[in-house]
């Protein structure tokens, strides 16, 4: 009897050392057919043990009459080995890229002639058996039993049988790609293992699973044809290639590693390569044609389960990708501020694409200025800000690096997060709008990462909305702009409101929530000769049609007061302006008046009106009572053949004159509109107020009314005679 022994520390790479220890000793002991089993169980067995037991191994080989025996022991007999079961597939997903279970008591149980575990106080060993021959006798371990002979033994499994369960299990694509190298490396006794499948316009080829790389982890990674396959022109059939030091692509990462011999096999579906799956070892001339032949026949088991898997992962990501952008959209459109939308960009980049996002803004002048930039840690955002500020990016929509350490090290900034960033790709799309330049979108991610092309087709989609979302926004900005310069071109200047002797004064307004629209309401308050007049207004509508019969109405009623003309002359002249300029009937309703003394100082105020179809005003005396003042006449702009009446009305000292446009008697909340009665209501509390103090205190009491309820335009004016 031959025996052999070795000690393996409880890491990843014991399972491959171990391999190569068995393969090499038997390979000595002139072991023919068995050793294939014996190198794979003990593959399995040694997984096991690093995985659950986590103490030093303990590797055995015997050669004994017509058989070989294999023992992995390990130092922590109190963790039971568990109960084998049917050969199958663990299908639970992992996050570590490792198995949850190992496989090597369920292969032994199918493979190995005979098998089990023996503990003791010290440790405990998984043993399996194989046979050297096909009739080669197995030594007994107990003399036969008459009365229960031994079962037949089953028929020996293929290297392929844990290959045919992960394939009827219908893992994600992940899973399966993880489960195909790993049943590829034990099936040829490798010590490395990796799948590389054609993209989407099968144009690259991108690594997409490796295991036995520990001292360089497997990524996935982008190459050409030329570089990931033996030739330049794939072909059918399995490649043996025992020069790896050529650093080319998959093959100069596996020289790197140690690998020396290689053998690849192409996935083939319906006569179109898809994909490739190699086994590597770090032993020269490790491979022969069996290993080729085995290679092929495990890649056209798994290639047609792989590209429906991969098909089916091409149509969620399809499906994912087609959300978020409308997803993006919604949240876009739902913004008409340029820097929010900057903002609102960046941060919807960096939750899918990128792990950071800078957003540029191009003004009308062609300044560029950096409007936000964001990276998912939150230590690299200052940096970042700084790198890009000092370092604008130029237009690039192949993902490489932006800059390089010359670039930043001129820029004198040096750090060591500085360089991270330089050296990460990135890819910069220019915000463009109607063949206009807005601005740029640059999204980076890490230095060991990469942008698939599928991303970089998202991240321009995502570019034009952002686009066009911001041309939106510069509109807006725009229009809004025009109708606040509108607006108070409408109203009088606060500086050039006249003092009234004997009169507090002041006046109100409030636009609806609409910004982008001019309002129809107005009020002005100017002197003439000897009268201080006074008028407030509410034009059917908004835009610029009611600003034009605001403008029109607001200047020709001063032009006539200061001609003299009495308040129902001006009335009537207005009316008649209005029928003639207005052809889009936008009627107008007034309130105009003008004040004189009634006599000598506090004796009070005598006040000739006009009520053109507007609320009348409220009188609060001194006792706290309110009654309307005038009489409503027909409003303006609506018939030609009216007549208008002037009206006088007598105030004394502590009266208080209320004028409002209907967006405060109409204010409503959820169940009641406010009215002539609310409003009186409120009004009657406010003897005693300054002018200013009343319309403060309206302007709370409709705001708890009915909260952020103003959807009119709001006008107030109020007189308090002293």
């Amino acid at each position: 009897m031959r025996v052999a022994h070795r000690e393996f520390p409880p890491v990843p790479e014991a399972a491959g050392d171990a391999r190569v220890f068995v393969r090499e000793t038997l390979d000595q002991w002139a072991v023919g057919q068995s050793a294939d089993d014996a190198v794979l169980l003990a593959s399995e067995l040694v997984t096991n043990a690093v995985i659950h037991a986590e103490s030093p191994l303990e590797v055995t080989v015997r050669r004994l009459q017509g058989a070989v025996e294999v023992v992995v022991a390990d130092r922590v007999p109190e963790r039971a080995v568990p109960q084998a079961g049917p050969l199958s597939v663990d299908t639970t997903p992992s996050t570590d890229n490792t198995r949850n279970g190992g496989l090597g008591l369920a292969l032994a149980a199918a493979i190995a002639s005979s098998w089990g575990v023996a503990y003791s106080k010290q440790d405990k060993a998984v043993w399996f058996r194989v046979l050297d021959a096909e009739d080669a006798p197995e030594p007994p371990l107990a003399p036969p039993d008459p009365v229960h002979p031994p079962r037949r033994r089953a028929p020996r499994p293929g290297p392929w049988a844990a290959l045919d369960a992960a394939l009827s299990a219908r893992l994600s694509l992940p899973d399966l790609l993880d489960r195909t190298v790993e049943y590829a490396r034990s099936a040829l006794g490798g010590d490395a293992a990796y799948i590389s499948l054609a993209t989407t316009d099968e144009t690259e080829w991108e690594v997409r699973a490796g295991v036995g790389l520990t001292d360089a982890p497997w990524r996935p990674f982008r190459s050409r044809t030329e570089e990931t396959f033996p030739s330049a022109a794939p072909a059918p059939g399995a490649v043996i290639n025992d020069d790896l030091m050529i650093a080319r692509a998959h093959r100069g990462r596996l020289a790197k590693a140690g690998m020396r011999s290689l053998v690849t096999a192409p996935l083939i579906v319906e006569g179109r390569i898809t994909g490739l799956i190699g086994v590597a070892s770090r032993r020269i001339r490790h491979f022969g044609d069996t290993a080729a032949r085995r290679l092929q026949e495990g890649a056209d088991k798994m290639a047609l389960p792989v590209e429906r898997a991969r098909l089916a992962e091409v149509e969620l990501q399809r499906r994912a990708s087609l959300s978020f952008l409308a997803e993006a959209s919604d949240l876009l459109t739902g913004t008409l501020d340029e820097p929010l939308t900057a903002a609102l960009a960046a941060q919807l980049t960096t939750s899918r694409l990128g792990d950071w996002c800078a957003v540029h803004i191009i003004n009308d002048l062609g300044v560029t200025r950096l409007a936000h930039a964001v990276h998912t840690n939150e230590n690299y955002n200052d940096v970042l800000r700084t790198l890009l500020s000092t370092l604008p990016p130029s237009e690039q929509h192949s993902p490489r690096p932006l800059w390089n350490r010359e670039m930043v090290a001129a820029a004198g900034m040096e750090d060591e997060l500085s360089l991270e960033l330089a050296e990460s790709p990135a890819i910069s799309i220019p915000l463009m709008a109607h063949g206009r330049e807005l601005g740029r979108m640059t999204l980076g991610r890490q230095a060991d990462a990469d942008f698939t092309r599928e991303d970089v087709d998202v991240a321009n989609d995502l570019a034009r909305r952002v686009a066009s979302a911001m041309e939106n926004a510069r509109l807006y900005a725009g229009q809004t702009e025009m109708s606040e310069a509108l607006q108070r071109s409408l109203l009088p200047a606060k500086e050039k409101e006249p003092e009234i002797p004997g009169v507090d004064h002041a006046v109100f307004y409030r636009p609806a929530d609409e910004r982008t629209v001019v309002g129809g309401d107005f009020y002005d308050v100017f002197a003439t000769d000897g009268r201080w007049c006074f008028a407030i207004g509410d034009v059917c509508g908004t835009g610029p049609e009611a600003a034009a019969v605001t403008g029109l109405a607001r200047h020709t009623l001063r032009a006539l007061a200061r001609e003299g003309y009495s308040p129902a002359h001006i009335m009537h002249r207005l009316n008649l302006a209005i029928l003639d300029e207005n052809t889009s009937t936008r009627f107008l309703t007034m309130l105009y008046g003008e004040m004189t003394p009634a006599g000598g100082p506090g004796e009070g105020m005598r006040l000739r009106l006009v009520s053109a179809g507007h609320p009348l005003p409220l009188k609060l005396d001194r006792k706290g009572e309110v009654t309307p003042v005038g009489t409503s006449q027909p409003l303006l702009g609506a018939f030609e053949d009216v007549d208008f009446f002037t009206e006088t009305v007598e105030v004394t000292p502590g009266d208080v004159l209320l004028a409002v446009t209907d967006g405060v008697t109409e204010r409503r909340s959820e169940t009641s509109m406010l009215g002539d009665e609310g409003l009186t209501e409120i009004f009657s509390a406010c003897n005693g107020l300054t002018a200013q103090a009343v319309i403060v205190r309206i302007d709370r009491e409709l705001e708890e009314f009915a909260p952020g309820g103003h959807t009119d335009d709001t006008a107030m004016l109020v007189l308090r005679f002293l």
